[in-house]
């Protein structure tokens, strides 16, 4: 008999497995339509918005926001993130960020240790969330940021649209942070998940 795997146990099983990887090469993903210059750097953040392709020495990993808990949460895949992509004439489009010197300081380095964000959300209704179990006060726990420690610092990935001023949104884009001062500063609480 086949025992069904629950969508946390699936989604714990992904991020644990990303422990002992070393990334040898970074992508991210957007829409880009027209001439306008591609703005994605921002110093110790990057916006990624639709994805981050991590090259791995066991393989590609896409980090992607989803709607397996609740729309939107950030989730792990280990497949390339044009696997999960409607790829047209138009977009999206992929670039190499390898040789940004965040990540290039980061190249070769195994990943040691991986942790989850996980906030409580009380929806104004669970429908179209098929499997998502409310606690009982009708809230459920979504997964909005995935932090990497790796030699050269931990490195966190987002599920939120970032705003001019203030904490960070839970949104439908990607936004790469390499400061826990930044972290706060987009409203993730001081403590383990930002000082490690």
């Amino acid at each position: 008999m086949v025992v069904p795997v629950s969508r946390r146990e699936d989604f714990d099983r992904r991020i644990a497995s990303l422990v002992g990887r070393r990334i040898e090469s970074v992508a991210y993903w957007d829409v880009h339509l027209g001439d306008a210059p591609r703005v994605w750097d921002f110093g110790d953040w990057h916006q990624a918005v639709m994805g981050v392709d991590l090259g791995t020495d066991h393989g590609p990993v896409a980090v992607l926001w989803t709607s397996t808990f609740y729309p939107y949460g950030v989730e792990v895949f280990e497949s390339p993130v044009a696997q999960h992509l409607e790829l047209g004439e138009l977009g999206p489009e992929t670039w190499s960020t390898s040789e940004h010197p965040e990540w290039e300081s980061r190249a070769g380095q195994e990943v040691r240790a991986a942790d989850v964000f996980w906030e409580r959300f009380t929806p104004g209704s669970s429908a179209g969330l098929p499997g998502v179990e409310p606690g009982p006060d009708g809230s459920i726990e979504v997964p909005v940021a995935l932090r990497l420690d790796l030699d050269a610092g931990p490195v966190w990935f987002v599920a939120g649209t970032p705003q001019e001023r203030g904490p960070i949104l839970l949104g439908d884009e990607i936004v790469v942070v390499f400061s826990g001062q930044t972290m706060q500063a987009f409203g993730f609480p001081s403590g383990d998940f930002i000082t490690g």
